[in-house]
């Protein structure tokens, strides 16, 4: 693997590489548990080895190198933050549940907002998606063509490795997904051939032009993240409903909005009415989250997750209780019933700005000391005083972690 790593390397000069941020996308659905001809080996068994090889390839190359593990199948699952640490990635391969069939637009969006969180923290990295899966998906091509226009907009690679060779229309929606976004595909009938496949997907990208799109020059630019990357709230799995019956009594899981197991609206127990964002996974109501997304930024059905920022859309079903909601009276007794936590914005001495070592939580952007800085008294979140300003006007609520914003 050394000399091949080498040969890869050999050609390309260090003004060509850059850091790469890589979303390892692995299907996880039903058909993941057939037999991988030749052999007795699964498909799933096989991917795994695959992303292994990736993973020890892609760190072998460029240490500074961070990969993020995500499994899709009829729900996405993040299994792991970006990171370096080769055994935190692999121990959690061990988390994968095999579920359904896997949803591509769900899994890309996802990805794609995990990419968008990063640029926004700093730029100059390159932004890879890199999929594993037997093509048994679900797809929509009109929405597939539009997300696949964002992830080019975006600067975005999406390599694929396809577990056999299927002749279909979904074959070719896959090959022009990593066309248009300069990503690579591949279709590998046997096993160690796929294996391999992990490490020839490892190599780094050769990058000339900016693919940047926060970068300075881009400023003005209005990012192409609107409802298209938007994710619905996840169901409760069934083993997670089953958990929490198997605890002792009031054993479901709380709102991280309400902070109850009943929904204050509807007066719904969790089991009914509760949902979990797909990214940080904290509980919430959904007649809490249209609650939070009229008094926020809901605008038609998009919302941001109060909690880690996502992008995240509002159900019917939740949008029929919003209709029903006073702004100006109702929902306002609701919030002064909910026992929520009140915060102070801590001033930061201008000394000592330089010394954070975290990102606004509003924008994402980090600390330059070109503004006033202001810490959460409850969470420790930091905020430059625009954010603070314009966040105090949304919701008058830190974004982090809920607490009322006291004036």
């Amino acid at each position: 693997m050394i000399t091949y790593i080498k040969k890869r390397l050999e050609n390309i000069t260090l003004q060509d590489i850059k850091i790469e941020d890589t979303v390892i996308l692995l299907d996880t659905s039903r058909s993941m548990l057939r037999k991988f001809s030749p052999g007795r080996t699964s498909r799933l068994e096989i991917a795994i080895q695959a992303t292994k090889r990736f993973i020890k390839t892609k760190f072998m190359i460029d240490p500074k190198d961070r990969v993020s593990l995500v499994s899709f199948g009829k729900n996405v699952r993040k299994l792991t933050n970006y990171t370096y640490d080769e055994n935190e990635i692999f121990r959690s391969l061990k988390k994968i549940q095999i579920s359904g069939r896997g949803n591509l637009l769900k899994a890309i969006a996802f990805s794609l907002q995990t990419s968008v969180q990063e640029m926004r923290k700093i730029g100059g990295k390159v932004h890879r998606i890199f999929i594993i899966t037997d093509n048994k998906l679900n797809t929509e091509q009109t929405k597939i063509d539009k997300i696949i226009k964002i992830a080019k907009g975006l600067g975005v690679y999406i390599d694929i490795c396809q577990l056999g060779r299927v002749s279909n229309e979904k074959e070719e929606i896959l090959k022009r997904m990593a066309q248009t976004t300069k990503g690579e595909y591949g279709y590998f009938k046997n096993t160690k051939a796929l294996i391999n496949a992990g490490a020839e997907f490892a190599s780094k990208k050769e990058i000339k032009t900016s693919t940047d799109f926060y970068a300075p020059e881009k400023k003005d630019k209005t990012p192409p993240l609107v409802s298209e990357i938007a994710l619905p709230l996840r169901r409760p799995s069934l083993m997670e409903i089953r958990l929490m019956m198997s605890r002792p009594m009031g054993g479901e899981d709380k709102c991280a909005i309400c902070h109850s197991i009943k929904a204050p609206l509807t007066d719904a127990d969790f089991y009914t009415e509760g949902r979990y964002c797909p990214n940080c996974d904290r509980p919430i109501h959904l007649s809490c989250s249209a609650m939070w997304a009229k008094k926020s930024e809901f605008k038609e059905n998009i919302f941001r997750c109060p909690f880690c920022f996502f992008l995240l859309r509002l159900p019917k079903s939740a949008q029929k209780i919003i209709e029903s909601i006073d702004l100006e009276t109702s929902d306002v007794k609701i919030l002064e019933d909910i026992d929520l936590k009140k915060t102070n914005m801590i001033e930061i001495h201008e000394t000592n700005i330089e010394q954070i070592d975290a990102s606004c939580s509003y924008c994402y952007n980090i600390f330059l000391g070109d503004y006033k800085v202001f810490k959460c008294g409850n969470c420790e979140s930091y905020y430059h005083e625009p954010c603070l300003k314009k966040m105090y006007n949304e919701m008058k609520a830190c974004r982090f972690c809920g607490a009322e914003i006291s004036s």
